[in-house]
């Protein structure tokens, strides 16, 4: 009785994340100020609920790196140099903390193998940032390292992925692709070509990436409880 009312919950609040994303979208695109900052606001505290109740063992760290990214994308709102820096600076750290909790969770480490596959991702990481690099000057090299940070975080993935095909590695691999994608559109658009099209993907991509992020910390738990 008891799981079942917890699955009913976590049913419900899966639910109530995606309508954020969705309503956030719709208030961005109609242009409604209040509401859109609003429910920008609210997407990670739903995750971070979520992510309570549906872990068998809790891992701090991750309510660490969610509370991280939150920051984040509060100072990217402001739209100053100030901000940009700062959400530069957040984005890292979230980069860093997200590492450390899936080297925790890979036990079989095949370093030649991650420095391979990382390097494709740090490539066009690299070239997207020679794109805009006029734009970022202030907060140039912290994007640098937000991008070799980002490739590792992929490689590990992927290596993972290709030695060991369960739910976990799946998940994991789901997100980081995902934030790869989502971190490319987001400086097309915001630096180098604005487009509607682009921001909605971005939005529906965050949220996407995210919940695989927190559907691969449900699996990583699950094991070692």
């Amino acid at each position: 009785m008891v799981f079942q009312a917890k699955d009913t919950t976590v049913r419900y609040l899966t639910l109530l994340y995606f309508s954020v994303i969705v309503l956030y979208s719709i208030c961005v695109y109609f242009d409604f100020e209040e509401l859109r900052a609003l429910f920008g606001f609210l997407r990670i505290p739903v995750l971070l609920v979520l992510y309570y109740v549906s872990s068998v063992k809790r891992d701090l760290l991750y309510f660490l790196a969610l509370i991280v990214f939150q920051a984040a994308y509060i100072f990217f709102g402001k739209n100053t140099d100030t901000g940009l820096l700062y959400g530069a600076i957040a984005s890292v750290l979230y980069r860093f903390i997200l590492i450390l909790i899936v080297l925790k969770a890979i036990h079989d480490k095949r370093w030649d193998m991650v420095f391979l596959t990382s390097l494709p991702i740090l490539f066009i990481y690299l070239y997207l940032i020679d794109l805009i690099k006029d734009s970022i000057a202030n907060s140039y090299y912290i994007w640098i390292l937000n991008g070799i940070l980002t490739a590792f975080l992929g490689g590990l993935a992927v290596t993972n992925y290709c030695y060991k095909d369960d739910q976990k590695s799946f998940w994991l691999l789901l997100s980081a692709l995902l934030f790869v994608i989502q971190i490319g559109l987001f400086f097309v658009n915001k630096f180098y070509l604005k487009q509607e099209l682009f921001l909605h993907m971005i939005i529906i991509l965050y949220g996407i990436s995210h919940y695989t992020f927190y559907k691969f910390m449900v699996f990583k738990d699950r094991e070692k409880s």
